[in-house]
């Protein structure tokens, strides 16, 4: 059935049938935030633009009362004006649980600052650095009246928000936003934000994919260890390592319990275990409600695939990646039946393998550091036994690149990510795993595609080569993709690929934030007609310097978290050899700038040609006008059961 066929009260109507079948899968038991007749008629009624705005805005009466209201107005039959009469008399601002804090710790002048060189740069990290203060939150619940509640979950400790839309802490964004807190010299408030992710596993078992109610069905990518393992590695704070490592070790006993999958040799000759994302849950994601329902039943009238799809949407939030073709079973489907085909649960990442084996043998070092001899528990074996099922399962040997597992195809996908290159971070190139690798030769073969599309992709690398309309797919590049690769080419010794990755970044960051009106006195004079004061955004566009990224379910956010963090982390690791860009389309004052890279740069891009289409070549073919091509993963050595 057609959602755009009804009217308002024929959807909300249509709750009572939904409901019924929903049971109580939701991610929380509230009838206001994460379930039920309420939740549905409201989101359904498109009272928002944005369907998270109505379920972060706490309540103004106790919950007996708003549903007594939301009855009295007749429930599921109330017009959409009854409802938003409703929800303005029971319900108050969205964030208004936050605070502000006063960051006394912040340094105007961090240490980072004397690793660039170039002038403009250097002022530039220097004004990202000040940023902090504007992203810094604690919660305060005094407003609330007795009875009253929130959809935030308790943080006791101050956090830091990703920006816009993202007024709550998230989970994988807060490692790349301390990257560059730690660079910052804020050791205090990173520790504050670690603590926070802490306590949410002590409470949960598990750190939900942001602090609200309604995630509490699925987690993110796990990189908490990682967090401690970075935040240790600036301290030397061997006590909080103590402290944190029996709440990092019940994360992992989570992520072992939870998400594990058999997968069976095709020789028979044994079976393998790796990790999946996975979400069981048969309704919409609370947050993006109207998004997952139309969705469901525009694809089918099948109840039982209408939950699927809600499982697998939701599973696709857990992977951080939401959404990409690499979830979907159809990547080439028109843009508008996509996701119809979603089938995460069926696919076994490369990157949350990745990650978990880095945990692994972070924990074993952490055991070993807090003289915790007694644990049962051998992490290194479990890191060493889920690399050689990587190699096993996701190792293509001809490319030298790692490919996503799928379940129910038996075979590899040909999807080529910055995933693809996620283990060169987590375990180099010559390390064991069941293949030998002679001086690096074959990640010298993995990176050369990285090479050849960055050639071709002035804003970035972007997240696919799929252009599929969704923000995990081309044209986008997330700051987060970016700096795992140049992580996976340092850990291989790549390093001029990796300064490249790191100039193009810069250059991203940098023209985005001046054409939106980003100055800095006396160094850099303000665009004329700009009326902003320069943005940090979420994502940018590959195809150009200083576009911001688009796709997806929500308008591009500013602020941000992972973008200040990574950029500070870019200028500290690479600030030696980095410069100011020439931005496109612009002059910089008293040329300041003295990159190399022009608004030239931007007229050969991945999208001229055919080169990426919503159909594009297989991975293959010689779309990049290079001898090498990339190539498609070969054929498969296991299959799942």
């Amino acid at each position: 059935m057609l959602i755009s066929g009804y009217g308002v009260r024929a959807l909300v109507a249509a709750s009572v049938v939904f409901v019924a079948f929903a049971g109580a899968k939701g991610p929380c038991d509230s009838e206001i935030y994460c379930q039920g007749d309420l939740l549905h008629a409201v989101q359904m009624a498109k009272l928002y633009s944005d369907d998270k705005a109505f379920v972060d805005k706490p309540t103004l009466k106790p919950p007996a009362q708003v549903l007594a209201s939301f009855a009295e107005i007749g429930g599921v039959n109330a017009s959409r004006e009854a409802l938003q009469k409703f929800v303005n008399d029971n319900f108050g601002q969205e964030g208004s649980e936050l605070k502000p804090v006063d960051l006394t710790e912040l340094d105007a002048n961090p240490p980072f600052l004397a690793n660039v060189s170039d002038p403009t740069l250097r002022a530039f990290g220097k004004t990202v650095n000040g940023y902090w203060s504007t992203l810094v939150r604690e919660q305060d619940n005094s407003a609330l009246c007795n009875g009253c509640v929130s959809s935030m979950l308790s943080l006791k400790y101050h956090f830091v928000v990703p920006g816009g839309r993202f007024r709550e802490s998230y989970y994988w964004d807060t490692y790349f936003t301390i990257e560059g807190l730690l660079r910052s010299g804020l050791r205090e408030l990173t520790k504050s934000n670690i603590r926070d992710l802490l306590a949410l596993v002590d409470l949960h078992g598990f750190v939900p994919n942001g602090a609200r109610v309604y995630y509490l069905d699925r987690s993110q990518p796990p990189l908490l260890t990682l967090m401690v393992k970075i935040y240790y590695e600036h301290t030397k704070d061997a006590t909080f390592v103590a402290e944190a490592l029996p709440l990092l070790q019940k994360e992992h006993a989570y992520w072992q319990s939870n998400h594990l999958v058999n997968i069976t040799k095709s020789d028979d000759s044994g079976v393998v275990q790796l990790s999946r994302y996975i979400v069981d849950t048969d309704q919409p994601r609370p947050e993006s409600y109207t998004k997952d329902y139309e969705l469901a039943h525009n694809a089918t009238t099948d109840p039982a695939i209408q939950a699927r799809i809600y499982a697998d949407m939701a599973t696709g939030a857990e992977s951080g990646w939401d959404y990409s073709t690499r979830w979907v079973k159809y990547p080439s489907a028109p843009t508008d039946r996509l996701l119809y085909g979603i089938h995460t649960r069926q696919v076994v990442p490369v990157e949350l393998n990745a990650i978990l084996y880095q945990v692994e043998q972070t924990l074993a070092s952490f055991v070993a550091l807090a003289n915790s001899s007694s644990d049962s528990i051998d992490y290194r074996e479990l890191a060493q036994s889920r690399r050689k099922a990587m190699y096993a399962v996701f190792y293509d040997q001809p490319s030298g690149l790692f490919y996503d597992y799928i379940l129910d195809e038996h075979q590899r996908s040909n999807i080529l990510s910055p995933a693809s290159l996620w283990p060169y971070w987590s375990f180099g190139a010559n390390d064991e795993g069941g293949v030998s690798h002679e001086d690096g030769a074959w990640a010298n073969v993995a990176f050369s595609p990285v090479s050849r599309i960055l050639g071709k992709s002035p804003g970035g690398f972007p997240a696919t080569l799929y252009n599929s309309g969704q923000q995990w797919d081309y044209p986008s590049a997330w700051p987060p993709l970016q700096y795992v690769l140049m992580q996976a080419a340092l850990t291989t010794g790549h390093v001029d690929l990796a300064t490249q990755l790191a100039q193009t970044f810069a250059n991203s960051v940098f023209c985005a934030w001046f054409k939106t009106g980003g100055s800095i006195p006396g160094i850099l004079e303000k665009l004329p007609n700009t009326n902003d004061t320069g943005h940090m955004f979420e994502k940018f566009d590959s195809t150009q310097v200083g576009k911001e990224g688009g796709g997806g379910e929500y308008t591009v956010q500013a602020g941000f978290g992972w973008t200040n963090g990574i950029l500070i982390w870019t200028l500290d690791t690479f600030g030696k050899s980095l410069v100011a860009p020439v931005c496109p389309g612009t002059l910089l004052a008293a040329g300041e700038a003295t990159s190399t890279f022009s608004s030239a740069s931007t007229a050969s891009t991945l999208s001229e040609s055919s080169v990426v289409s919503s159909t594009p070549p297989p991975v293959s073919s010689s779309w990049v006008p290079t001898a090498t091509a990339i190539p498609t993963p070969s054929s498969n050595a296991t299959s799942s059961t």
